[in-house]
């Protein structure tokens, strides 16, 4: 079994359909997607499953479980977002076509091709291509011709090889744009550009002098809408245009090829085109007004999929063997209906966020939640063109729930907050969530709820940035151990009031922290054992800018009497820029910061105000970068700590693991050796309960199941994953609910000692080898733990199969 396939069994049910989802566990060092599949663009029917790919993902859905899988670099793959696909039937292979017009072929025996002769000569400049180069791909007599901005490439399906690359075979020998792309009676039809063009297979179709041009597209013209989509149906070749009203047109042949003539067909009319599709029982039209309709061989015409109520969006739809369509329906989701009239269709939307927008991300280990919020500002803290208004979701128990207002209409349930950017968790697990533009959310659930606003209710002293009524921009929230919530309202006044408050829930209640340089324009905060808050003043690189220039972040004592004055902490006190994007605390105390040029650490425990002591920036001995300070040349825009007090940090260029004091690389994520969707990290977080460590990247969400985990409470008997472990298990064994740092050897029911190690905080794993580097033999293993004194022991037990 190939490594592919093995894949796609693990992960089958991963992503369960209309209901019937539940929650799968991911080996320690896996990743898993959660990427939105609720708006499909492209289907491929292989017969029992039905390949699609969505605005956002690509999965499979089984016909017959009625489940779907999403597929992506982690199952083989070779690319990140799939712009087109088709099935072959001849050869049983999918020809997937990026966005960077790579190629992968999904081979019957679930191995992949990777053909990436097009992408690298992209990217060497020797083909030019648009920001879309990919249009469709087509498949005709054994091979794939995949339509692009540069013109057609065609892939020999059996011998699994670019076999040529048409390109200046527009008038004159110019480069075309190619649409679409269809094969019939030995010869190859395009949708182009310039209009739709013919040319022989048996001719040297690299001369464009064998090409043949119909329905020319005017030149001069940008506007002219083009010949876009192509089909063959029982030999007969259709065209139809890119909006504008008009009739699908049918190639009537004839000699020389060049008196051919496209002809309308009566009762196909359409005012925007969406896709053409031989079904073997009729050509299938789709646009948006009359959903899909079939053009039998006689030229009657027969709606077989009705407009669904409330959309008008189809994309894609096809026949299945059992007369089953199936329809990519970008509003509602896949949809299936069956033959007949006044069959009610089946919509199946895959569970998960609703959109991949992700600014920041909550993980909260006490209520096992994980909350991702979509609003955001830009590097200089404006608006975000995405969009105010697009909720957030939380993950919990293997299921999202999305709040917005789609699934929530009524505000009386949910309040559809502008920009909602950060959050927190009280102890007694209520939701505060930050606004960048309609101020502060407490959240309990649908119709339990409060909001905070500029002086509303009474007493609230958070202030409308530039006096404008209503637009109060909260930047970043903390919660205390006591549940109280600091509040950093960045309002931009400068008439002397602090944007910096400590909120009372029990007593609704606010502590308004003193004016200091600065308060008016405050961005992040984090919270240290000492009960000292630090906030960063907002990144500004100019004494003319609204604000002023960056000038570090402070040290807050907030003691109703006689509090200690704000500290500031700039350049000179060991920073290495004063640009800040996050702050955290790690395990022993110190607080971090994560800067425009790398990052640094505060470590005195008796804390800031008992000290002249700065920041330290960490010098890197071993790993990656060594003999510089860590990441000192990156815009280090989050961090994260792990239940080890390792470090993660999320940059421009991927994602970096470093050691608790950050002088070594462990890891380095990229989307060259990962399933990152983007290179571009926006925020990281760890679930300390589960060790999931939970990305946000520019395009969507992912999780790498890491290996240190935080035990609170009580110490109870380990948990071993997977147990049993199966002959075929090539992954890593964890145990955890461990004493934090416990001291762990696993032996054999005789005693013989086969692994000995410390743990991560409540975590270990283990490769399943001995000390001699060998799998273990097949038996019951023992695993003894206890804590750092020796304490709270606890014996677990797992069984292992070997082949």
């Amino acid at each position: 079994m190939t490594h592919f396939s093995r894949c796609l069994l693990a992960w089958a049910g991963l992503l369960l359909l209309a209901g019937n989802a539940h929650a799968q566990t991911v080996g320690y060092g896996d990743w898993q997607l959660h990427l939105p599949a609720n708006r499909p663009l492209r289907l491929a029917d292989t017969g029992d499953r039905l390949y699609v790919t969505t605005e956002n993902a690509f999965y499979f859905f089984d016909k017959k479980q009625n489940t779907s899988q999403v597929l992506s670099r982690r199952d083989g793959l070779n690319g990140g977002h799939v712009d087109a696909l088709a099935y072959d039937s001849l050869t049983r292979q999918t020809v997937l076509v990026y966005s960077d017009a790579n190629i992968d072929v999904l081979r019957p025996n679930g191995s992949v091709r990777n053909l990436s002769d097009v992408q690298r000569k992209l990217m060497q400049g020797t083909i030019q291509g648009g920001k879309v180069p990919v249009k469709q791909v087509s498949i005709g007599a054994g091979k794939a011709y995949v339509s692009t901005s540069f013109g057609v490439v065609v892939v020999d399906l059996k011998k699994l090889e670019i076999s040529d690359t048409y390109t200046n075979i527009g008038p004159g020998g110019t480069v075309v744009t190619v649409y679409d792309a269809a094969v019939a009676n030995g010869a190859l039809f395009l949708a182009t550009s310039v209009g739709l063009l013919r040319g022989s297979l048996t001719t040297n179709l690299l001369d464009y002098r064998n090409w043949t041009l119909y329905l020319p597209t005017p030149l001069g013209a940008p506007d002219q809408r083009v010949y876009s989509f192509l089909a063959v149906e029982a030999g007969q070749v259709y065209a139809a245009i890119d909006g504008n009203a008009h009739s699908v047109y049918k190639y009537i042949p004839a000699t020389p090829p060049a008196q051919a003539t496209w002809q309308p067909v009566p009762g196909t009319e359409a005012q925007q085109y969406r896709r053409l599709r031989s079904s073997g029982t009729g050509l299938l039209i789709m646009d948006d007004q009359a959903g899909v309709r079939r053009l039998d061989r006689n030229g009657g015409v027969t709606t077989v999929v009705p407009p669904a109520a409330g959309s008008s969006s189809i994309e894609d739809a096809v026949r299945s063997r059992d007369g089953n369509y199936y329809v990519a329906n970008y509003s509602l989701g896949l949809e299936r209906t069956a033959p007949g009239a006044g069959k009610t269709p089946e919509f199946f939307v895959a569970n998960g966020p609703q959109t991949s927008l992700a600014y920041s991300l909550l993980a909260d280990a006490r209520s096992n939640k994980v909350d991702v919020f979509t609003g955001g500002y830009s590097e200089r803290y404006f608006f975000l063109e995405s969009g105010p208004q697009n909720g957030f979701y939380e993950y919990a128990g293997g299921q999202w729930t999305n709040y917005t207002d789609k699934v929530f209409p009524s505000t009386t349930d949910f309040p559809n907050p502008v920009r909602p950017v950060r959050g927190t968790r009280t102890p007694n697990g209520t939701l505060y969530v930050a606004n960048f533009g309609s101020g502060l959310l407490e959240w309990n659930g649908v119709k339990n709820f409060r909001l905070f606003d500029d002086s509303t209710p009474a007493g609230t002293p958070l202030q409308g940035t530039f006096s404008i009524p209503g637009r109060v921009e909260i930047t970043d929230l903390a919660a205390t151990p006591e549940g109280k919530v600091w509040v950093v309202n960045r309002h931009l006044r400068n008439n002397g009031r602090s944007g910096l408050s400590l909120f009372d829930p029990a007593t609704t209640t606010w502590q308004v922290i003193p004016f200091a340089l600065g308060f008016d324009a405050l961005d992040r905060i984090a919270l240290d054992d000492n009960g000292y808050a630090w906030v960063s003043v907002s990144r500004k690189t100019d004494a003319s800018s609204v604000g002023g220039p960056a000038i570090g972040l402070y040290a807050v004592d907030p003691s109703p009497t006689a509090p200690n004055p704000p500290r500031l902490f700039n350049t000179s006190s060991g920073l290495p820029d004063n640009q800040i994007y996050e702050l955290a605390k790690d395990r022993r105390g110190f607080i971090w910061a994560a800067t425009i040029k790398g990052v640094a650490y505060f470590r005195e425990p008796e804390g800031p105000f008992a000290t002249t002591q700065g920041f330290t920036q960490p010098f890197v001995t071993r790993g990656e970068g060594t003999g510089f300070n860590a990441l000192f040349s990156e815009a280090v825009r989050t961090l994260a700590v792990d239940g080890a007090d390792r470090k993660w940090f999320g940059t421009d260029r991927g994602l970096w693991l470093f050691s608790p004091d950050a002088d070594e690389a462990l890891l380095h994520f990229t989307t060259a050796n990962s399933p990152l969707p983007s290179d571009r990290i926006v925020d990281v977080k760890v679930n300390d309960k589960t060790g999931e460590v939970w990305v946000a990247t520019q395009a969507g969400v992912v999780t790498f199941r890491g290996t240190a985990t935080v035990t609170e409470g009580p110490v109870k008997c380990t948990a071993v994953f997977p147990n049993p472990v199966r002959p075929d298990f090539a992954g890593t064994l964890g145990i955890s609910g461990l004493a934090n740092n416990a001291l762990v050897k696993i032996t054999d029911v005789a005693g013989h000692l086969v692994y000995a190690t410390t743990a991560a905080g409540g975590t270990v794993t283990w490769n399943l080898t001995n000390p001699d580097g060998q799998r273990v033999r097949s038996g019951v293993y023992l695993v003894l733990s206890t804590d750092a004194d020796g304490k709270n022991g606890c014996v677990s037990k797992v069984a292992v199969l070997s082949k």
